[in-house]
């Protein structure tokens, strides 16, 4: 049995919220001097409390707009360049966790009267505000064009953006670009790298169950074909909420963008592994014009 799932959290619980700016804290206790210790329920509260404000004001792009731009396959972006020095575990996660934005899809909820949120992950590749995310996350099997309002991000910041356009997708890489409005604010970015290989390092940052900007490591395991696209297999640890996020590698560039998981069976119904799939950079790159 192979079962496929993208990797987007549906959130339908009632959340208490912390009253705070940023999304993450100092912790000054003995032995972690200078570690971020994030509060998940600050930061999903942080999340509505914006998307909400944005949706009144009048700010954002309805979701079904979102979804029609999703036919664009080209878009002109100036990246910087790659990192060329690798970096220590813990430079990684403090250095590139800046760039990953929480993606959160405000819809209507089919069990009660109110909106919620759903989370996923995404990265900032122009400062401008130019970041991308999984082509799910825009529409398919995570979304539902007749109750899906809108699309934001937020940053570490706490600041919540709206995002305003589609630039360019892909249906079989599942990758999709796309602009928010940073109202003039300048983002920090993550550098695309070159392709890796089987055997190189993967590290990830993304939000698995509302758990945000979770770091886990591992390495690229293989590439294959599936679905018309060529895909990437890593050991780094991602689950549902995780969709859209960077795979880095030991410098802090991008090599891939996590996609699904894919859960391997044996006779008995037992999980034997967890296949983890990402997208390889190289079809991001496909989508740039320069």
């Amino acid at each position: 049995m192979k079962v496929y799932r993208h990797i987007t959290l549906f959130i339908f619980v009632m959340v208490f919220v912390l009253p705070v700016g940023r999304i993450v804290r100092a912790q000054g206790t003995a032995g972690m001097d200078g570690v971020s210790v994030i509060e998940d329920e600050a930061v999903y509260g942080s999340l509505e409390r914006g998307a909400r404000r944005l949706v009144d004001e009048g700010k954002t792009t309805a979701f079904v707009t979102l979804a029609e731009e999703l036919g664009r396959t080209q878009c002109a972006v100036t990246l910087p360049r790659p990192q060329a020095k690798a970096l220590p575990d813990t430079r990684i996660y403090a250095q590139c966790r800046k760039g990953v934005l929480v993606v959160g899809t405000l819809y209507k909820c089919s069990h009660c009267p109110n909106d919620h949120l759903r989370a996923a992950s995404g990265f900032v590749i122009a400062e401008e505000g130019i970041a991308v995310t999984s082509y799910h996350i825009f529409r398919g099997d995570a979304t539902d064009e007749k109750t899906d309002l809108t699309v934001v991000v937020m940053d570490t910041e706490g600041t919540v953006y709206a995002v305003t356009e589609v630039l360019a997708a892909s249906l079989a890489d599942d990758v999709a670009i796309f602009k928010i409005d940073t109202r003039g604010n300048k983002l920090p970015v993550l550098p695309l790298g070159p392709d890796a290989a089987p055997g190189d390092d993967a590290n990830v940052i993304g939000h698995p169950h509302n758990m945000f900007y979770s770091f886990t490591q591992g390495t690229v395991s293989r590439w294959y074909r599936r679905n018309g696209g060529e895909k990437m297999s890593v050991t780094a640890d991602f689950s549902q909420g995780s969709s859209g996020g960077p795979v880095l590698d030991d410098k802090g560039n991008v090599i891939g963008i996590v996609s699904a998981t894919r859960s391997l069976y044996n006779g008995d119904n037992h999980v034997q592994m967890v296949s983890r799939e990402a997208i390889p950079v190289r079809a991001l790159r496909a989508l740039i014009t320069r």
